[in-house]
């Protein structure tokens, strides 16, 4: 049996390539006025998740940003900044009901369907309008900014 391990080590190495998947973010607008200010407020504190060594690390004006020399500026994110939160918040928001997603159910509250989170309760309840934002913003409701199609 010893003799078999390598052999399967070897064999499970040689399977397919991992391939990458885009991220879709959804409307970009919807987020930057309706979910950003949420995360920059409740979540972008250096003792939360504004902070790069966070997994779920987010940048906020006057907190964490990209360029070192800028963290503790009140500024507006910079596009990429903005751009990388988005793509951040979607990557803990994948699935087919947010709802069911880590970047709902951890603030959520607990008698709500929620999970323990050690920052405690930021949405009260599913119908808390952050949260209906984030989740509209994760299943692609959310509608653009200019009226069109999102």
């Amino acid at each position: 049996m010893r003799r078999l391990a390598p052999l399967v080590l070897l064999l499970a190495a040689c399977g397919p390539t991992p391939r990458s998947v885009p991220l879709e973010v959804g409307d970009l607008g919807f987020f930057a006025l309706r979910v950003q200010p949420h995360l920059a407020e409740r979540c972008g504190s250096a003792g939360c998740h504004g902070r790069p060594d966070r997994p779920f690390a987010i940048y906020a004006p006057g907190q964490h940003r990209s360029d070192p020399d800028r963290a503790w500026l009140d500024e507006p994110l910079t596009f990429e900044e903005l751009e990388e939160n988005a793509r951040r918040t979607a990557a803990f928001g994948i699935g087919d009901d947010p709802f069911a997603t880590l970047i709902v159910r951890k603030p959520l509250s607990v008698d709500d369907g929620g999970l323990w989170h050690g920052g405690g309760t930021v949405f009260g309840a599913r119908n808390d309008e952050d949260c209906r934002a984030l989740t509209a913003w994760l299943s692609g409701r959310a509608s653009p900014l200019d009226g069109g199609a999102p």
